[in-house]
Protein backbone atom coordinates (compact mmCIF):
# COMPACT_ATOMS: atom_id res chain seq x y z
CA UNK A 1 0.00 0.00 0.00
CA UNK A 2 1.26 3.65 -0.79
CA UNK A 3 0.61 6.80 1.33
CA UNK A 4 -2.11 8.83 0.15
CA UNK A 5 -1.32 11.93 -0.85
CA UNK A 6 -3.70 14.66 0.89
CA UNK A 7 -3.39 17.99 1.16
CA UNK A 8 -5.03 21.07 2.26
CA UNK A 9 -6.57 22.69 -0.69
CA UNK A 10 -6.59 26.85 -1.09
CA UNK A 11 -8.48 29.52 -3.08
CA UNK A 12 -6.10 29.02 -6.25
CA UNK A 13 -7.42 25.06 -6.39
CA UNK A 14 -10.92 25.79 -7.24
CA UNK A 15 -10.49 25.06 -10.61
CA UNK A 16 -9.49 21.56 -9.68
CA UNK A 17 -12.42 21.58 -6.87
CA UNK A 18 -14.63 22.51 -9.59
CA UNK A 19 -13.21 19.45 -11.64
CA UNK A 20 -13.74 17.21 -9.31
CA UNK A 21 -17.49 18.49 -8.35
CA UNK A 22 -18.37 18.48 -11.74
CA UNK A 23 -17.15 15.18 -13.02
CA UNK A 24 -19.30 13.20 -9.84
CA UNK A 25 -22.12 11.21 -10.72
CA UNK A 26 -25.83 12.36 -9.50
CA UNK A 27 -25.43 9.59 -7.12
CA UNK A 28 -22.48 10.32 -5.61
CA UNK A 29 -23.80 14.44 -5.31
CA UNK A 30 -26.91 12.92 -3.73
CA UNK A 31 -24.82 10.78 -1.30
CA UNK A 32 -22.76 14.13 -0.53
CA UNK A 33 -26.01 16.32 0.17
CA UNK A 34 -28.09 13.92 0.85
CA UNK A 35 -30.67 15.06 -1.73
CA UNK A 36 -30.61 15.19 -5.24
CA UNK A 37 -28.93 18.43 -6.01
CA UNK A 38 -28.76 21.03 -9.36
CA UNK A 39 -25.97 21.53 -11.53
CA UNK A 40 -26.52 25.16 -10.27
CA UNK A 41 -27.42 24.43 -6.18
CA UNK A 42 -23.93 22.71 -6.70
CA UNK A 43 -21.92 25.87 -8.77
CA UNK A 44 -23.43 28.17 -5.90
CA UNK A 45 -22.14 25.73 -3.17
CA UNK A 46 -18.35 25.72 -4.83
CA UNK A 47 -18.87 29.49 -4.98
CA UNK A 48 -18.67 29.53 -1.09
CA UNK A 49 -16.44 26.56 -0.58
CA UNK A 50 -13.96 28.46 1.49
CA UNK A 51 -16.27 30.50 3.53
CA UNK A 52 -16.57 30.58 7.32
CA UNK A 53 -13.32 29.67 7.67
CA UNK A 54 -13.44 26.08 6.41
CA UNK A 55 -10.44 23.62 6.08
CA UNK A 56 -10.90 21.57 2.53
CA UNK A 57 -8.50 19.28 1.52
CA UNK A 58 -7.78 17.11 -1.53
CA UNK A 59 -6.52 13.39 -2.37
CA UNK A 60 -4.08 13.23 -5.52
CA UNK A 61 -3.64 9.61 -5.85
CA UNK A 62 -2.20 9.34 -9.25
CA UNK A 63 -1.48 13.45 -9.11
CA UNK A 64 -5.45 14.45 -10.26
CA UNK A 65 -7.84 15.62 -7.25
CA UNK A 66 -9.66 12.75 -6.60
CA UNK A 67 -11.60 13.05 -3.23
CA UNK A 68 -12.28 16.65 -1.70
CA UNK A 69 -12.73 16.94 2.03
CA UNK A 70 -14.20 19.57 3.97
CA UNK A 71 -14.13 20.54 7.82
CA UNK A 72 -16.16 23.91 8.59
CA UNK A 73 -17.00 24.77 12.38
CA UNK A 74 -20.71 24.48 13.29
CA UNK A 75 -21.60 28.70 13.94
CA UNK A 76 -23.04 29.73 17.24
CA UNK A 77 -21.84 26.95 19.76
CA UNK A 78 -19.86 27.49 22.43
CA UNK A 79 -17.58 24.76 22.70
CA UNK A 80 -16.08 23.87 19.32
CA UNK A 81 -17.76 21.56 17.46
CA UNK A 82 -17.31 20.96 13.09
CA UNK A 83 -19.09 18.89 10.16
CA UNK A 84 -17.25 17.11 7.97
CA UNK A 85 -18.20 16.09 4.68
CA UNK A 86 -16.32 14.38 1.28
CA UNK A 87 -17.13 13.13 -1.62
CA UNK A 88 -15.02 10.62 -3.36
CA UNK A 89 -14.83 9.98 -7.28
CA UNK A 90 -17.26 6.49 -8.04
CA UNK A 91 -14.39 4.85 -10.19
CA UNK A 92 -11.47 5.48 -6.73
CA UNK A 93 -13.85 4.46 -3.98
CA UNK A 94 -13.47 1.27 -2.05
CA UNK A 95 -9.32 2.07 -2.10
CA UNK A 96 -9.08 4.02 1.31
CA UNK A 97 -9.51 7.88 -0.02
CA UNK A 98 -12.51 8.26 1.98
CA UNK A 99 -10.69 7.01 5.15
CA UNK A 100 -7.41 9.15 4.30
CA UNK A 101 -9.52 12.16 3.81
CA UNK A 102 -11.42 11.34 7.36
CA UNK A 103 -8.01 10.96 9.17
CA UNK A 104 -6.70 14.06 8.06
CA UNK A 105 -10.13 15.92 8.89
CA UNK A 106 -9.72 14.50 12.55
CA UNK A 107 -6.28 15.26 12.65
CA UNK A 108 -6.96 18.73 11.78
CA UNK A 109 -9.95 19.23 13.80
CA UNK A 110 -7.86 17.90 16.99
CA UNK A 111 -5.04 19.91 16.31
CA UNK A 112 -7.72 22.96 15.90
CA UNK A 113 -9.23 22.56 19.46
CA UNK A 114 -12.43 21.16 18.00
CA UNK A 115 -13.66 18.18 20.25
CA UNK A 116 -16.56 16.77 18.36
CA UNK A 117 -16.62 16.36 14.57
CA UNK A 118 -20.37 15.35 13.04
CA UNK A 119 -21.50 13.47 9.71
CA UNK A 120 -24.70 13.21 8.54
CA UNK A 121 -25.14 10.44 5.56
CA UNK A 122 -28.07 8.64 3.66
CA UNK A 123 -29.11 6.00 6.14
CA UNK A 124 -28.88 3.69 2.67
CA UNK A 125 -25.08 4.84 2.53
CA UNK A 126 -22.88 1.91 3.71
CA UNK A 127 -20.18 2.98 2.94
CA UNK A 128 -19.88 5.83 5.50
CA UNK A 129 -21.54 4.28 8.42
CA UNK A 130 -18.92 1.51 7.74
CA UNK A 131 -16.14 4.52 7.54
CA UNK A 132 -18.00 6.52 10.49
CA UNK A 133 -17.72 3.35 12.90
CA UNK A 134 -14.11 2.33 12.07
CA UNK A 135 -13.21 5.84 13.39
CA UNK A 136 -15.43 4.80 16.65
CA UNK A 137 -18.06 7.29 15.78
CA UNK A 138 -21.35 7.09 17.87
CA UNK A 139 -24.35 6.56 15.10
CA UNK A 140 -27.72 7.35 15.50
CA UNK A 141 -30.73 7.25 13.15
CA UNK A 142 -32.45 10.36 11.79
CA UNK A 143 -35.28 10.62 9.57
CA UNK A 144 -33.74 8.57 6.96
CA UNK A 145 -30.46 9.86 7.84
CA UNK A 146 -27.08 8.61 10.18
CA UNK A 147 -26.01 11.21 12.44
CA UNK A 148 -22.35 10.22 13.17
CA UNK A 149 -20.43 12.08 16.40
CA UNK A 150 -16.81 11.67 16.26
CA UNK A 151 -14.54 12.70 19.41
CA UNK A 152 -11.26 13.99 18.39
CA UNK A 153 -8.78 13.96 21.26
CA UNK A 154 -6.51 16.54 22.36
CA UNK A 155 -3.88 17.72 20.63
CA UNK A 156 -0.34 16.37 20.97
CA UNK A 157 2.83 17.75 19.44
CA UNK A 158 3.32 14.30 17.66
CA UNK A 159 -0.60 15.28 16.21
CA UNK A 160 0.41 18.49 15.12
CA UNK A 161 3.79 17.46 13.55
CA UNK A 162 1.70 14.40 11.53
CA UNK A 163 -0.57 17.41 10.23
CA UNK A 164 2.74 19.40 9.25
CA UNK A 165 4.55 16.61 7.80
CA UNK A 166 1.39 15.66 5.98
CA UNK A 167 1.05 18.56 4.01
CA UNK A 168 5.09 18.83 3.55
CA UNK A 169 5.20 15.30 1.69
CA UNK A 170 1.30 16.24 -0.40
CA UNK A 171 3.22 19.16 -1.46
CA UNK A 172 6.51 17.36 -2.36
CA UNK A 173 5.04 15.06 -4.43
CA UNK A 174 2.87 17.21 -6.43
CA UNK A 175 6.04 19.42 -6.97
CA UNK A 176 7.77 16.60 -7.90
CA UNK A 177 5.11 14.98 -10.25
CA UNK A 178 4.57 18.53 -11.97
CA UNK A 179 3.90 17.68 -15.64
CA UNK A 180 6.68 20.29 -17.05
CA UNK A 181 8.56 19.36 -14.52
CA UNK A 182 8.53 15.37 -15.68
CA UNK A 183 9.31 16.15 -19.53
CA UNK A 184 12.20 17.80 -18.80
CA UNK A 185 13.94 15.26 -16.40
CA UNK A 186 12.43 11.82 -18.14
Amino acid sequence: MYELPIRRLRIYDRPKIESHFNSLGSDTLAARFGTQVSTAFVQDYLAGIFENSALVFGAFPDSCLRGVGELRLVPGKETQIAEAAFTVEAEWQDRGIGDALLSRIITAARNRGIREVHLLCLATNQKMRRLAAKHDAELSLVTGQVAATLTAPWPTPLSVAEEISGEYHAMARAIFSWPSLARRTG
